[in-house]
């Protein structure tokens, strides 16, 4: 029951705030992880930056088994837009993704890579292509820093 407050704190303190300054829907969350849409790429992966420095920020002086740290997986790809939900390829290659980030990292595909290049102030180091769990093609992938 803590981990499950401090996850909501987290949502309320952390990730909505940056989500909103960065004009993202959160779609649904899904246990620990969230899905979450963004109209701009660069948005996206600004939002991304700005959450892991602020939990990075607010995990500084907990205790390392209280701290909860997120891994983030983006891709720029089609979605199937159902209601209020999201399915797609898109969504599955980020969710792909996220599980190849450290924890506190954030991997990016190639696609979204080719987006945001040299518009935001990040570093990027090539994963080469991934083979990823249910999707037919490797994927090029960035580790972001």
């Amino acid at each position: 029951s803590g981990t499950v407050a401090r996850l909501r704190e987290h949502r309320k303190l952390h990730l909505e705030p940056v989500l909103a300054g960065h004009g993202g829907r959160l779609v649904k969350l899904t246990g620990d992880g969230a899905l979450v849409e963004f109209a701009s790429a660069v948005d996206a992966l600004g939002a991304a930056i700005e959450f892991q420095q602020v939990m990075a920020e607010a995990n500084r002086d907990q205790p390392q088994g209280d701290a909860i740290v997120f891994r983030i997986g983006l891709h720029l790809g089609d979605l199937i837009v159902d209601g209020d939900d999201l399915y797609g390829d898109g969504v599955n290659v980020a969710a792909r993704l996220e599980a190849e980030a450290t924890p506190g990292g954030i991997v990016i595909s190639g696609d979204l890579h080719n987006a945001v290049a040299g518009r935001l102030k990040a570093t990027f180091v090539a994963l080469g292509e991934l083979s990823l769990k249910n999707i037919e093609r490797p994927v090029r992938a960035f580790g972001v820093q």
